[in-house]
Parts: structure tokens; sequence; C-alpha cells
């Protein structure tokens, strides 16, 4: 009886002792506990406070020192995690995730999705839910380790915004931002860069892996601006409909279409390219595989400039319609066709070095110049019409041909042809002062 009491005692002492542990070490665990508006959560507009806010049908929670959620307008939900994270929802069916420290999202609108992941970041999307500026768009910015704020903001309707791997270094640098209706602007990797897709319809912005890109949009319908493996490019489209600015795993390339219709500027695997279009309408400049070229169109309809290998060569076609300028592996050679008010002419090189070759001089039309091989030639056709000047395996030599004919090397078919072989003129000299000196002494005579 004794030996049985004395056991439930013992037992009793142990349960107790248990419990004491068991209750010293929760208390130690609750003194260790985070400051309450580090880690806080709010369903449906219960337990706001501590950095939490919501709304009905809404939801908001932040982890981390200092992280604050406000999840705002119905059937939205707000997740901050991070030292001094923040995210914020507005308006109705908005989602903003913010994962890092001081980082950022924000989603505004009807239907909008705001992400940051990486610290130093900010993601936004703008709208106010009402008719005009429903919203309906997404913003992410994937920026891990970014030494300064990037910002990626998506605004207007329907528009997508995203960066993803790109650092800023500098304040203010690298944003991404699409602002019209259907739009898209796309960072892929990359520093400094600015990506913007503008004001106007389906435009479309996009680089990747470039360093120190700008990449633009603007107004218009269906431009498009990509940059791709190049650094310090600069590839723009302004206004207009349907027009292309492209540059691909070049360096130090400015690619510009400014206005028009249908235009196209390209850059091929160059470096330190200018290729330019302004106006017009289905216009192309073209840069392929050369480096240090000068392509550009001026304007009128489908004209065309177009670079394939070589480096060094300015390209120019501008005036009215369908004139082009064609290099094919040349090098520093000069090319222009036409002019103010000129139609359907043509300048090519192929091969050579440093010819200066004009299709569609003094505002001609439908002509052609070409060099082939040879260097130092100068090639003029034009005002025409159906003017054909060329020269072909030639060296230092002048091709004229100003009305109707071909006028190739030293041969000439039809009027008004100036053919001058500099090298020529000079081993005739002698002869033309023999002739006068003989004239002179029948004078005398």
């Amino acid at each position: 009886m004794t030996s049985r009491s004395l056991t439930g005692r013992h037992s009793l002492i142990a349960t107790l002792a248990a419990s004491a542990c068991a209750a010293a070490m929760g208390g130690a665990g609750l003194g260790s506990a985070p400051a309450a508006n580090a880690t806080c959560a709010s369903i449906f507009g219960i337990g706001n406070g501590g950095g939490c806010t919501s709304t009905i049908f809404s939801a908001a929670i932040a982890i981390g020192d200092g992280a604050t959620a406000t999840a705002n307008g119905v059937f939205g939900a707000a997740i901050a995690l991070g030292t001094n994270a923040f995210s914020q929802t507005g308006d109705a069916f908005t989602f903003a995730t913010a994962l890092g420290e001081a980082a950022n999202a924000s989603a505004d609108g009807l239907f909008g999705i705001a992400t940051q992941v990486g610290g130093n970041g900010s993601a936004t999307t703008l709208g106010s839910g009402s008719f005009g500026n429903l919203g309906l768009n997404i913003a992410l910015n994937l920026g891990l380790g970014s030494p300064a704020t990037n910002i990626v903001t998506a605004a207007g309707f329907g528009n997508l915004a995203a960066n993803v791997f790109g650092r800023a270094s500098a304040a203010g640098s690298h944003q991404v931002s699409s602002q019209g209706t259907l739009d898209i602007a796309l960072n892929v990797g990359g520093d400094d860069n600015t990506v913007f897709s503008g004001t106007g319809f389906f435009n479309r912005s996009i680089n990747i892996f470039g360093n120190g890109n700008t990449v633009r949009g603007e107004g218009g319908l269906g431009n498009s601006a990509r940059n791709f493996l190049g650094n310090n490019n600069t590839a723009t489209t302004d206004v207009g409909n349907a027009n292309n600015a492209t540059n691909v795993l070049g360096s130090n390339n400015e690619v510009t279409v400014t206005s028009g219709a249908g235009n196209g500027a390209t850059s091929f695997l160059g470096d330190a390219n200018t290729v330019t279009v302004v106006g017009g309408t289905l216009d192309g400049a073209r840069n392929w595989l050369g480096r240090n070229n000068t392509v550009q169109t001026g304007g009128g309809f489908q004209n065309a400039v177009i670079n394939i290998g070589g480096a060094g060569n300015q390209l120019t076609a501008t005036g009215s319609n369908i004139n082009d300028a064609i290099n094919l592996f040349g090098n520093a050679n000069i090319l222009q066709a036409g002019s103010v008010g000129a139609n359907g002419n043509l300048a090519l090189t192929f091969g050579g070095t440093g010819n200066t070759v004009n299709g569609g001089a003094s505002s001609g039309n439908r002509t052609a110049g070409f060099g082939i091989f040879g260097s130092g030639n100068t090639v003029t056709a034009g005002p025409g019409p159906f003017a054909l000047a060329g020269s072909i395996l030639q060296t230092g030599q002048d091709v004229t041909q100003v009305g109707t004919g071909i006028a190739i090397n030293r041969n000439r078919i039809g009027g008004a042809a100036a053919l001058n072989n500099r090298g020529a003129a000079a081993r005739t000299a002698p002869s033309t002062s023999a002739g006068k000196s003989a004239a002179a002494r029948n004078t005398a005579k």
C-alpha cells in the first residue's frame, strides 16, 4: 500500500516537472518571437493591424521585419516577404507579391498582377477599374541582387511589362514600361536598359541579354523594337504603324524607324552600325554581317537600303518610290539611290573598295548605277530615264550616263553619256599638246 502511494506521488511529481519545463520552453519561445509588425496576416478584414490590412474577400500576409501588406478592393491578395518588403492591391481581382529585402509590388486596376522577386526592385500595374481605365495589366520584375532600384510598370489596358534577371546599376536606370493597349515590354538580362512600348496598340519592345540598351516602341499600331544579345544599342520606332526596328548580336548600334507604315530597320551580327528609316511606307534599312556601316532611307514608298558584309559603307535611298541601294561584300563604298522626287532607281556595288555609285542623280527616274569589284571608281546614272552606268574591275574610273543609254567602263550605247578614265586622260595629254603645236606651225606657214 505504502509502495503504491509512493509510486503515485513520484509519477505526479514527474508530470508536474515535465509540465514546468514545457511551460518554461514555451515562455522562452514567446519571449524571442519577432515584433508584431514583423509577421502578420489579415483575411476578409479580420486581423487588421501589425502591418497587415485587408477588406472583405481579400487577404494580406507579411513576413519579415518591417514588412507590410495591404489588400484593398475585393477578391485580392497582397503578400510581402522580406525585410521592409511592401505589397499593395486595389480595385478587384488584383494580386501583388513582393519577395526580397525592400521589394515593392503594387497592383491596381481590374485583374492586375504585380510580382517583384529580388531586393531593391519595384513592380507596378496601374488602372482604376473604371471604364476607359480598367487595367488588366501584368508587371513582373525578377532582378536579383540589383545595387539600385529597378522599376517595372504596366499601365494602360491589357499590357505586359516584364524584367527577368536585369539589374540596375544606377538610380533611375533599367525601367521597363508598357503603357498603351495590348502592348508588351520585355527585358531579359542586361544592365541599365530602358524598354518602353508606348501609347499605341499592339506594340512590342524587347531586349534580350544586352547591356546599356534603349528599346522603345512609341505610339501607333503594331510597332516593334527589338535588341538581341547586343551592347549599348538603341532600337527605336516612333508612332506610325507596323514598323520594326531590330538589332541582333551587334554592339553599339543605333537602329531607328521614325513614323511611316510597314517600315523595317535591321542590323544583324554587325558592330557600331547606324540603320535608319525616316517616315515613308514599306521602306527597309538593313545591315547584315558588316561593321561600322551607315544604312538609311529617307521616306517615300518601298525604298530599301541593304548592306551584306563589308565594313565602313554608307548607303542611302531617298526620294519617292522604289529606290534601292545595295552593297554586297564591299568596303568603304558610298551608295546613293534616288533623290527628292525620284522613282525606280538602283545603286549597287559588289565587292570593291572606295567606290561611289549614284543611281537617280538630279532627281532621275528609272536609272541604275553599279560597281563590280575595282576601287576608287565614281559611277553616276541619271537623270535618265532608262540610264545605266557601271564599272567592272576598274580602278579610278569615272562613268556617267545622263540620258537614256548605257555606259559601262569605256564603252557606251546611246546618248548623252560622259565617260572619263582619269588614267587614260593623263596618258593622252602629250598627244593633245602635239596636235596643238602642229596646228600652230601650219598657221605660221
